[in-house]
């Protein structure tokens, strides 16, 4: 039996270990669609009680005030679904917020029972700045402050007699504290994550592996063509490059959403690994596009290589949210001639932008 301490790990030097990954990936999950499910946690809570005040309201002979409430419930519940069957998350939060901003102004104007309408206004800073983030949030609750103030004048027949000036100051109080520490909240929370992106960045400047497709990542891919150049200037053989970037990447990723640009990406490293030899080596240049270095390597063999990757990604389709996504991709190839690293680089960039400005769908090279 060999000696294990002998034995040679086979992984490529940019691998991850697999519990590193899963962990790392987790946090770097699509916040949009999360956030979509925070909303759809607010609205279940939201509806709950505005049915228990409904039905409280009809207990109490309240007939109109209940419709309104129940009303408030259902559009509630339409926006989420609708959202929910269209995949449509980013502007569901700003809907419910206008929703419960609205509600707030209706209670105010009518009193609600017993005049404790503008109870609820204690809520809204929290549901602003919980569904829309600090900025707009916080836009939301001025807005809020904004209408008050101006209903408080007379405006649109408003009774101001309705609440005490002693009343509608702590009102307004409470409401300002209620913003501010939701406010703070949100500041250290966006802090905390951002200081959880920052260090993920920092291990990025430390591994060779990117995240996301566990492939080469950038700072690998540099190191390796500098010495391959070296080595090629000694040695005089072939080397080529292929710069890869998906076809109108940013179009889709402002139709469908950040989780498809991901997707898209994972899905294009899968073709680029089963296509490569193993003396191959691909990776990942930058969010959009990836870099294959080939050593020994001659034009035509570059060249019959980016055909076959593009002619994989025409012949499949994505699926993406239960539909088939067809994808296409341009393919900038580059041979060395002696020139810097940088040169070699921008060569093979300079390909890839002529291949995306004649249509997209093909290799251009040198």
């Amino acid at each position: 039996m060999a000696d294990r301490d002998l034995q040679i790990s086979t992984e490529p030097l940019w691998t991850i270990p697999v519990p590193i990954q899963d962990r790392l990936k987790a946090s770097l999950k699509d916040r949009e669609y999360q956030h979509f499910l925070l909303c759809g946690l607010y609205s279940a809570v939201a509806i709950s009680f505005l049915v228990l005040f409904g039905l409280a309201a009809l207990v109490r002979g309240e007939i109109k005030f209940a419709e309104v409430i129940f009303g408030f419930a259902v559009v509630t519940l339409l926006v989420y679904s609708t959202a929910w069957y269209s995949h449509f998350y980013r502007f569901t939060k700003h809907l419910l917020t206008l929703l419960m901003g609205l509600l707030c102004v209706y209670l105010f104007y009518t009193g609600g029972t017993e005049n404790t309408g503008p109870l609820f206004y204690f809520v809204f800073p929290l549901v602003a700045i919980f569904l829309q983030g600090m900025a707009t949030g916080l836009g939301s609750v001025i807005a809020l402050l904004v209408i008050t103030l101006i209903l408080h004048t007379g405006a649109f027949s408003f009774q101001i007699d309705r609440y005490s000036d002693i009343i509608f100051e702590r009102i307004m109080a409470v409401y300002c504290i209620v913003s501010m520490l939701a406010v703070m909240f949100e500041y250290f929370r966006v802090k905390a994550e951002r200081d959880l992106l920052v260090s993920i960045d920092d291990l990025n400047q430390l591994i060779y592996g990117d995240l996301t497709t566990s492939m080469a990542n950038r700072r690998l891919l540099e190191k390796l063509l500098v010495a391959e150049l070296a080595r090629i200037k000694r040695y005089h053989s072939d080397y080529c490059i292929l710069f890869i970037e998906p076809d109108y990447l940013h179009v889709q990723t402002a139709r469908y959403g950040s989780a498809y640009a991901t997707m898209m990406h994972v899905q294009l490293a899968k073709t680029l690994q089963s296509h490569l030899r193993e003396t191959d080596i691909a990776g990942c240049w930058d969010d959009a596009r990836f870099l294959v270095l080939m050593p020994q390597t001659m034009t035509v063999g570059a060249f019959a290589l980016a055909q076959r990757v593009i002619s994989a990604c025409r012949n499949q389709s994505l699926l993406y949210q239960g539909a088939a996504v067809k994808f296409t991709i341009s393919v900038g190839v580059a041979c060395y001639n002696a020139s810097s690293a940088d040169q070699f680089i921008a060569q093979a960039a300079a390909n890839l932008s002529q291949a995306r400005r004649e249509g997209g769908d093909r290799v251009v090279m040198s």
